[in-house]
């Protein structure tokens, strides 16, 4: 997001099936002053948005907050944010103040910052995430494979149903995680 002058004016990354609606419905919200592509692509792209003074009061809380706003992607008009708070105080002013301007909304996850996942991990577990490395490392995902689930077994000292779970669990997770419940957006360059 880039302060422009006493107002935001956010990048915003868009995907749409309609890709020329994108403008006119960005226009349409009352929030927005302005709407420029930034890097347009075939599917959406990036819009650069200038702000109505209304709508500078309501990121006003975010700002009053020392809130930082991590992502936030919207669908038939409703809204993901994750938002990086210092305390749970500046989360439930953030709340107040939505409340005060009439947003419905419900926090899903709050999370303490010495309990936040390395995103790295994709939500791994210290098993799964030693059991794929270590998989990797041996090229049991190599063509031809240089190992098979009887050594990794063997590098971990359980029986090969355990570790061909492990690799099952974190597969899953790692697929989960990455591709599907987040994926991630291609740029068009």
């Amino acid at each position: 997001m880039q302060l422009d002058g006493p107002t935001l004016s956010p990048l915003l990354w868009v995907r749409s099936d309609d890709p020329a609606q994108i403008a006119s419905s960005l226009r349409d919200d009352p929030s927005v002053g302005s709407v420029a592509p930034f890097a347009p692509s075939s599917h959406g792209g990036v819009y650069r948005l200038s702000l109505r003074p209304l709508a500078d009061e309501f990121m006003q809380l975010f700002v009053d907050g020392g809130l930082s706003v991590l992502d936030a992607h919207g669908r038939d008009g409703e809204w993901v944010v994750r938002v990086f708070a210092h305390d749970r105080d500046s989360i439930g002013s953030l709340g107040d103040g939505w409340r005060r301007t009439g947003t419905e909304f419900d926090v899903e996850r709050l999370r303490s910052p010495e309990n936040l996942e390395d995103p790295t991990r994709f939500g791994l577990t210290d098993r799964q995430y030693r059991t794929l490395v270590t998989a990797f490392r041996q090229g049991y995902y190599s063509v031809p494979r240089d190992s098979g689930i009887r050594e990794l077994s063997n590098a971990f000292g359980v029986t090969h149903q355990a570790t061909s779970q492990r690799l099952r669990r974190g597969h899953e997770r790692l697929i989960r995680r990455a591709l599907v419940e987040r994926p991630p957006p291609s740029l068009p360059y």
